[in-house]
């Protein structure tokens, strides 16, 4: 794949998606926005579809080490492949936790009875993973980032917010490191969502790309910041 025409290209995505969907649907959570945010640099970690793994357990350790708290939109399914005490960690460690539902599939093609089910499903899972905690399970974040009406209204009668991003760099397709790090370079602004991705496919490129990205952003002056924060 031509890389460096991807990066090109991705600058006018992050422009319509801040530009016009976001003030289009103020109902999902795009990035922050207005004079405020712009005044403040910003961003919020977010790392979808774990856990993977020791992968996972490896990336909390990094976000100790580095000192950025991240939300954590985790997969139902996937909760034993964390081991014993993934969710609690996270917790611990200041990291707030999101539902991406039951199974990693489109979360919009599925019929309303059964993303309904599986979004309590999952609900239920993640308070069962954290227990005796009990956090407020805020955030929610549909499985393939598609969505329509009637999924942002299921959600809210739920005591959720639908949250998507606006910095997406594609790691799911596998670009090279240096392709994840200018990406997130260039791409970033106040206000900014990030998505990554915890999968036993990605997780080594999110570890690398973490390393190197979130200094230089503190450098420039970033600061990282939970979703509820950056609301």
């Amino acid at each position: 794949m031509a890389w460096g025409l991807v990066l090109l290209l991705s600058r006018p995505l992050s422009w319509l998606i801040r530009g016009l969907l976001a003030p289009l649907v103020p109902e999902v959570l795009f990035c922050a926005r207005g004079p405020a945010a712009a005044g403040r640099r910003q961003l919020a970690l977010t790392i979808d579809d774990g856990p993977s793994g020791n992968g996972s357990q490896e990336l909390l350790d990094l976000l100790r080490q580095l000192q950025v708290p991240a939300t954590l939109f985790l997969i139902g399914s996937h909760l034993p492949r964390g081991g014993a005490g993934f969710v609690e960690r996270a917790l611990d460690d200041g990291h707030q936790i999101g539902n991406h539902m039951l199974e990693d599939q489109i979360s919009a093609r599925l019929p309303p009875e059964q993303f309904l089910d599986q979004l309590r499903r999952t609900d239920a899972a993640l308070r069962r993973a954290a227990a005796p905690r009990s956090p407020a399970l805020r955030w929610f974040r549909p499985g393939g980032g598609w969505f329509h009406r009637a999924m942002v209204k299921a959600v809210g009668a739920e005591g959720y917010r639908l949250v998507l991003g606006s910095v997406f760099p594609f790691d799911t397709n596998h670009p090279p490191l240096w392709f994840l790090r200018r990406f997130l370079l260039t791409g970033v602004h106040p206000g900014a969502i990030v998505v990554l991705h915890d999968r036993p496919d990605t997780i080594a490129a999110t570890l690398a790309t973490l390393r190197t990205v979130v200094p230089e952003l503190r450098r420039r002056g970033y600061r990282f910041v939970s979703l509820d924060q950056l609301d």
